[in-house]
C-alpha cells in the first residue's frame, strides 16, 4: 500500500515539475527588451499569453505593428468573442475582408472583430502597419464592449486635431480620458505615427488595467445589491 502511495506521489511530483517547466519555457524572457521603457508591461502581457514574440526569446519591440498583429492583440486583451452570437453556418474571413485569407493565423480574430462591430475597413491589408489613430480607434471600440464605463464630459485640446481622421476623433478623445493613449509634450497626438510593437504593448497593458480597475469598483456594488 505504501509502495503504491509513494509511486502515486512521485507521479504527481513529476507532473507538477513538468507543468512548471513548460510554463517557464513558454514564458522565457525576451532578450531584446532590456532597454525598452515598457519592458515590465511587455513581460506582464507575455506571462498572460497575450503577447508573443517573433521567436521564443525575441520580441522585436521596434518593429512596426501590422494590422494582423494589432487586431489579434486587441481581441486577446479585451477578450471579445463570438460566444453570444448564433450562426446558421460558420463565418469565414473572406466573407467580410478582401485581403484576409481564411487559413491565416489571424483570420478568426478578424471575424471576431467584425461581429463585435469594430470599424475595420473591408479592404484592410493585414500586413500593412497600423497608425496610432487606427490602433487607438479599434482598441477603444473593443474596450467599450467589455463594460459600462462612466462618460466624462470633458474635451481635451489636441494641437494636431486637424490631422486626425474625422471618424476617429471621438474614440481618440475617449482614449485620452481613459488614459490608454497620450499626447506628446507639445500636446500633439501624432495620428499618422506608425506604432511599434512596444508602443502597442504599453497601450494594451493600460487598457487591461482600465478594464480590471472598473471591474473591481463594480464588484462591491453588485454584492451590496444581493
Amino acid at each position: 500500500m505504501r509502495k503504491r502511495r509513494s509511486l502515486a506521489l512521485t507521479a504527481v511530483a513529476v507532473m507538477l515539475s513538468t507543468s512548471i517547466a513548460a510554463q517557464a519555457f513558454a514564458a522565457a524572457p525576451f532578450g531584446d527588451i532590456a532597454n525598452i521603457g515598457s519592458k515590465a508591461k511587455i513581460e506582464a502581457l507575455q506571462l498572460q499569453g497575450i503577447i508573443k514574440g517573433v521567436s521564443d526569446t525575441a520580441f522585436h519591440p521596434e518593429d512596426h505593428l501590422t494590422a494582423a498583429q494589432g487586431i489579434s492583440l486587441i481581441v486577446r486583451t479585451t477578450q471579445i468573442s463570438l460566444a453570444a452570437i448564433d450562426f446558421s453556418s460558420a463565418p469565414t474571413a473572406d466573407g467580410f475582408y478582401t485581403k484576409v485569407k481564411n487559413d491565416a493565423w489571424y483570420a478568426e480574430d478578424f471575424i471576431i472583430a467584425h461581429y463585435n462591430g469594430l470599424d475595420i475597413p473591408a479592404d484592410i491589408d493585414p500586413q500593412a502597419p497600423l497608425t496610432k489613430e487606427q490602433f487607438t480607434h479599434y482598441l477603444v471600440q473593443a474596450l467599450e464592449l467589455t463594460g459600462q464605463y462612466p462618460t466624462i464630459k470633458m474635451f481635451i485640446n489636441i494641437q494636431d486635431e486637424k490631422d486626425i481622421t474625422t471618424a476617429y476623433q471621438g474614440t481618440i478623445q475617449r482614449s485620452l480620458l481613459y488614459k490608454i493613449a497620450s499626447l506628446d509634450e507639445k500636446g500633439n497626438f501624432d495620428p499618422a505615427h506608425v506604432l511599434t510593437r512596444a508602443e502597442a504593448a504599453g497601450m494594451l497593458y493600460d487598457t487591461q488595467g482600465f478594464i480590471e480597475a472598473h471591474k473591481e469598483k463594480a464588484e462591491p456594488e453588485q454584492g451590496a445589491a444581493e
